[in-house]
């Protein structure tokens, strides 16, 4: 594989690669809402952060 040099670079990867990605990604909708990392918080709180430093995406 050549190095990505820049975003246009990765884009190509990540087009190339999509099926693979999607094959091996879990789906968060058959993840247990009783399941100890859906309950943590703090990736949300990260979020919230992040989009006060930056503004909405």
């Amino acid at each position: 594989m050549e190095s990505i040099k820049n975003v246009d670079d990765f884009k190509k990867f990540l087009e190339a690669n999509r099926e693979r990605f999607y094959s091996i990604a879990e789906n968060a909708d058959d993840i247990s809402v009783d399941d100890e990392w859906m309950q943590e918080n703090q990736w949300d709180e990260l979020y919230r952060q992040k989009e006060n430093q930056y503004g909405k995406v």
